[in-house]
């Protein structure tokens, strides 16, 4: 059922009878009660009033897409916009998107279409190491790029560790400040309750195609907006842009813009440059730089203190024995030692 237009009428959060609500959806007042019940699946509330009918507890900020596509245009991007309001992961679909490109043009050559993919809400949203993504209706950003690369993998290391700083500074031109970067992929923020930082967002980079070149990427970034209230699940400290700026203030269409064509310029030129032009950057904003942290294997955690990232975007270390050693992401992750 696509509740989508329904969900827009409503995004106001104002009160509107079912009759109204069926004379504009053009369904009857029974198909809209029947509509109406399925919001709490999406994990909107709604409350109903005798004869002042339906609203949402609270209102939505949509994504406006049409004002997004204009953007786009207007920057001459070279990305085809497509928006589901409801997927089960973003970077998912495009990837299923370039196995059908694929296998439609395995006869000849052609380039896939360089897509920008957004969605108000995913239902399996994935994080690195096949962690869950969370991912509330209209409270957070879900983006994801499909890109091809002329070089093969090997010219993208550390194209995870860009991404950060390229979002980072997109969010301070929005007048988002305090944004620091875990290693290899996610966003935190401090503050005076979580002084390690809690995480704002999160980068997911997955290859596909001839990995010796040209090669297809897709980067996925999930970032929070809005506060809400995460799933128990969830066994960190959660941060949020409403944390440090008034909900007023957060356009998501203009920051979903700004960030697309941002993403869009480093991957034009990520595979000439590399990602030295952006390692003292990265440094710059490391979260835990010179802090004890482990370093967390499927099978083990090994303390050390943490320094900055090489050119090819390495963690550098140092043990417990004092020697020096360089971490490279695979399936390896890092926390802090309180």
């Amino acid at each position: 059922m696509n509740l989508y237009p329904l969900i827009k009428l409503l995004s106001d959060g104002q009160f509107q009878t079912g009759t109204l609500l069926g004379e504009q959806l053009g369904i009857s007042r029974t198909a809209v009660w029947k509509q109406v019940k399925q919001l709490p699946s999406l994990g909107l509330e709604i409350l109903t009033k005798k004869n002042a009918g339906y609203c949402l507890v609270k209102p939505l900020q949509l994504l406006q897409v049409e004002a997004l596509q204009a953007e786009l245009l207007a920057a001459n991007s070279s990305l085809e916009l497509s928006f589901l309001p409801v997927i089960d992961s973003t970077n998912a679909e495009l990837a299923r998107r370039l196995v059908n490109n694929s296998q439609s043009t395995k006869n000849f050559k052609a380039k896939p279409t360089n897509t920008l993919m957004l969605a108000e809400m995913q239902t399996a949203g994935r994080g690195r190491r096949g962690r869950h993504w969370f991912s509330p209706y209209a409270a957070s950003l879900s983006l994801s790029i499909s890109f091809q690369m002329e070089g093969g993998a090997n010219v993208l290391q550390g194209l995870s560790l860009a991404v950060g700083v390229v979002v980072k500074e997109v969010l301070e031109t929005q007048g988002i400040l305090g944004v620091q970067l875990k290693w290899p992929n996610d966003l935190y923020l401090s503050t005076a309750e979580h002084v390690n930082g809690a995480k704002l967002g999160g980068i997911l980079i997955e290859l596909s195609g001839d990995l010796a070149g040209p090669c297809n990427v897709v980067v996925g970034l999930g970032l929070n907006v809005f506060r809400t209230q995460p799933p128990e699940a969830i066994d960190q400290p959660l941060a949020f842009l409403s944390d440090v700026i008034e909900e007023t203030a957060i356009c998501r269409t203009r920051l979903a813009a700004a960030l697309a064509l941002a993403l869009e310029q480093l991957l034009s030129n990520f595979a000439a440059e590399g990602f030295k032009p952006w390692q003292a950057r990265w440094n710059v904003a490391h979260v835990w730089a010179g802090q004890a942290a482990y370093i967390i294997t499927p099978s083990q955690q090994v303390p050390v203190m943490l320094g900055g990232v090489t050119a090819s975007g390495e963690l550098q270390v140092t043990y417990e024995d004092a020697s020096s050693g360089l971490i490279n992401a695979g399936e390896v992750s890092v926390r802090a030692r309180e």
